[in-house]
C-alpha cells in the first residue's frame, strides 16, 4: 500500500493555483495558457456564479488497496481544518485514475467537502494504447488534415505506428460495449461496496484525513462510467439482478453525462426507484466515443425518474470531454472559435454567402446574405433563428423565434452577429461574445453542483435560492437548468 500526503492552497478565489497543474493537452487548436485560463474562469465566477459560504485549504492521500486480486487506485481529498465534512463518492470514467475529475473534485473539497474517488487499475489503463488523451469525446479527435498525413503504415497500426482514426473509434466502441457491459457493471459495484466497507474502516479508526468524512451525509457523483455506476447504485432497472447495497446510503446524487443505452429497452420506467435529490449534468450535443448514448436520450435519467428535487443542468454543444472536469474552459473555446472560422462566417453566421454557425450548438444560426431560415437548438425545444433581416443581407438581423428562457434578442444591423454587409463574411462582433463561453459552462458546473451539494447536505438557504432562481438566468447562452 503506497500513500501519498498532498497540502494544497488556497481557496476558491485561488483558481490560479490550478494552472501549474492543468495544462492544454491538444494543439489542435491550442488552448491559452493554463494561468490565463484560471484568471478568465475566476473572472467569470465572480461575475455572478455561486460562492459557497466558505472555501478551505485543503490536502490529499492517496493509495492502493487490493481486491480479490484487482488492484484499486483510491484518492481522499478533504479541508485541512478540522471537522467533519459530507462525503462525496467520486466514480470517474472509462481510462481515468482516482484522480481524474480534478477540477470537480478539488473545488466540492474547498467549498467543505470530503471527497472519495475509486477506480480499479485495469479501467484506469483500458485506453492506454489507442487513447493518448484519457477524456475521449469529439472535441479530443485530430484534424482531419493530420488524418489524412497519416502513413500508409500508421493506418494499418502496424509496429511503431499510431492507429488511424478509424482503428482508435473501432477499438474505442469495442472496449466500450465491453466495459459498459452489465457483467463489468457487476463488477464495478462489488468493487466500490467493497472499498466503502474500506473507507468506513478508516473513518471508524480515525485515521488522519479519512477521519474528516461524514459518512451521514454520502452524495454518489459520478461521471461516464462512474455514472452508469452511480445510477444503478441509486436503483436503476437494468432488467437483471445486480449485487444489493447494504452499505452506502446516499443522501443524494451527481451524475455528469450519464450513459442511457438504448438496446437495454424500458427507458420510461427504468429510473423509477431513483428517489432521491439528483443533479443531472449534460451537454445538448453530448456524444461519447463509444457510440452507446446520444445527446438526445443522456437527459431521460432526469426527465423519467420521480419529480422532487431533480436538477437537469444542460450546456450548450459538445460538452462531453468538458465534463471529465480537466479542461477549465480554454480548450473548448479554442476549439469552438476554430469550428466557427472553418464554418465560412465566424460564430453566428454572416452576410455573404457563406453563412456560419455558433459553434456550440452545431447549429446553422443564420443563412445567406445574413438572413435565410434557421435552425432551433438542438435540445432546447425553440427555434431562436427565424428569418433574420427577411432575407436582406443589410436589413437588421436580429434572432426570431421562441426565448426558451432566454430572453435577449441577438443580432443588429449589417446581416446580424458574425456578418458584414452585402457579400462580407467576417466575425463581427459574435465571436468576442462567445469566446469566454467555455470558462462560463465550467463555471456553471462549478456553480450549479456546489449549490445543490449545499442545499441537499447542509440546507444551505441561499445554494437552494442560486440553484432555484438564479441559474436560470445566469445561465445565459451557456446552457439551460430545468427543475422537477
Amino acid at each position: 500500500m503506497s500513500l501519498i500526503l498532498k497540502p494544497y492552497g488556497a481557496a476558491f478565489p485561488g483558481l490560479c493555483l490550478l494552472a501549474a497543474m492543468l495544462t492544454a493537452c491538444s494543439s489542435h487548436p491550442k488552448a491559452p495558457p493554463a494561468e490565463e485560463q484560471a484568471q478568465k474562469l475566476q473572472a467569470v465566477m465572480d461575475n455572478g456564479g455561486y460562492t459557497p459560504a466558505r472555501t478551505l485549504d485543503f490536502t490529499s492521500v492517496s493509495e492502493v488497496w487490493n481486491h480479490d486480486g484487482a488492484e484499486l487506485d483510491v484518492a481522499l481529498i478533504a479541508p485541512k481544518q478540522p471537522g467533519k465534512y459530507p462525503l462525496i463518492i467520486y466514480l470517474p470514467s472509462l481510462g481515468e485514475d482516482a484522480t481524474a475529475g480534478r477540477l470537480w473534485r478539488e473545488t466540492w473539497a474547498r467549498a467543505g467537502y470530503a471527497v472519495f474517488s475509486m477506480q480499479p487499475r485495469a479501467i484506469g489503463l483500458a485506453l492506454k494504447e489507442i487513447q493518448p488523451d484519457r477524456h475521449g469525446g469529439a472535441d479530443d479527435q485530430p484534424d482531419d488534415a493530420d488524418e489524412e498525413e497519416t502513413s500508409a503504415k500508421d493506418k494499418s497500426g502496424g509496429a511503431g505506428g499510431k492507429p488511424s482514426r478509424s482503428a482508435r473509434n473501432s477499438e474505442l466502441r469495442f472496449l466500450g460495449h465491453e466495459y459498459f457491459s452489465i457483467d463489468a457493471l457487476k463488477n464495478r459495484m462489488e468493487q466500490l461496496y467493497w472499498a466503502y466497507r474500506q473507507l468506513k474502516a478508516r473513518v471508524d479508526m480515525g485515521l488522519p484525513l479519512f477521519a474528516e468524512a461524514d459518512l451521514s451525509h454520502t452524495v454518489l457523483a459520478g461521471y461516464d462510467l462512474g455514472a452508469q455506476t452511480v445510477t444503478a447504485v441509486l436503483g436503476e432497472d437494468f432488467m437483471t439482478s445486480l449485487p444489493e447495497n447494504k452499505d452506502i446510503k446516499p443522501v443524494a446524487a451527481i451524475v455528469l453525462s450519464p450513459s442511457i443505452d438504448l438496446a437495454e429497452g424500458n427507458v420510461r420506467s427504468r429510473f423509477q426507484k431513483l428517489n432521491l435529490p439528483m443533479l443531472v449534468i449534460t451537454g445538448s450535443e453530448d456524444n461519447d466515443p463509444y457510440a452507446i448514448s446520444s445527446a438526445s436520450v443522456r437527459a431521460a435519467v432526469w426527465e423519467f425518474s420521480p419529480p422532487g428535487g431533480k436538477y437537469l443542468l444542460q450546456l450548450s454543444g459538445d460538452v462531453h470531454g468538458l465534463l471529465a472536469g480537466e479542461d477549465m474552459g480554454g480548450r473548448l473555446n479554442a476549439r469552438q472559435q476554430k469550428q466557427g472560422e472553418d464554418a465560412g462566417g465566424g460564430w453566428f453566421g454572416g452576410g455573404g454567402s457563406g453563412g456560419g454557425r455558433f459553434s456550440g450548438f452545431g447549429q446553422q444560426y443564420a443563412g445567406n446574405g445574413g438572413g435565410g431560415q434557421g435552425n432551433g437548438i438542438s435540445g432546447f425545444g425553440s427555434q431562436y433563428a427565424g428569418n433574420a433581416g427577411n432575407g436582406n443581407s443589410n436589413g437588421n438581423g436580429g434572432f426570431g423565434g421562441g426565448d426558451s428562457g432566454m430572453s435577449q434578442q441577438y443580432g443588429g444591423n449589417g446581416g446580424g452577429h458574425g456578418g458584414g454587409h452585402g457579400g462580407g463574411k467576417g466575425k463581427g462582433d459574435g465571436g468576442q461574445m462567445h469566446q469566454e463561453l467555455g470558462y462560463k459552462q465550467v463555471a456553471a458546473v462549478y456553480s450549479a453542483s456546489t449549490a445543490f451539494l449545499d442545499k441537499v447536505t447542509k440546507s444551505d438557504e441561499f445554494g437552494q435560492f442560486w440553484i432555484d432562481d438564479k441559474a436560470s438566468i445566469w445561465l445565459d447562452r451557456a446552457g439551460v437548468m430545468k427543475i422537477r
